[in-house]
């Protein structure tokens, strides 16, 4: 089975990823896996003024949310799928996910205007051993 991982940080990236793929040819053996990555804003990094459980509650509510609103078209379009919500430090997440042997490819959403965007693929792509696409 042909296995694509599309981990983003913002619904907008993960929209931009999902697009890409529906626009490929089917591949009737591909499976999707959708990782919302949240990485909850905590007092030590802003001036925040909830505690860490909330924040942490409140982030995964959004990924929630994002996954519910992608989950859909790739139903509409037949593709098998499952969705999951990691927590953590985005670099952390990734490395986690590099080391996964059950992965054959990686479509990653990315921010649109990201002045760092290639410096980022770079550094995402070093962590993975596998195709990475990255969609901006």
């Amino acid at each position: 089975m042909a296995r694509v991982l599309i981990p983003f940080s913002d619904f907008a990236s993960g929209q931009r990823a999902v697009r890409r793929l529906l626009q490929e040819p089917r591949d009737p053996r591909q499976s999707v896996e959708l990782l919302a990555m949240v990485d909850p804003l905590t007092s030590g990094k802003v001036a925040v003024f909830v505690s860490p459980a909330q924040a942490e509650a409140q982030s995964r509510a959004a990924a929630q949310r994002w996954l519910e609103r992608l989950a859909p078209q790739l139903e509409a379009a037949g593709i098998p799928h499952t969705s999951s919500i990691a927590v953590g430090p985005r670099r952390e997440l990734l490395r986690r996910v590099g080391e996964r042997r059950d992965i054959d490819r990686v479509l990653l959403g990315t921010r649109a205007r990201d002045p760092l965007r290639r410096w980022r693929r770079q550094s995402v792509a070093h962590l993975m051993d596998r195709p990475l696409v990255s969609v901006s």
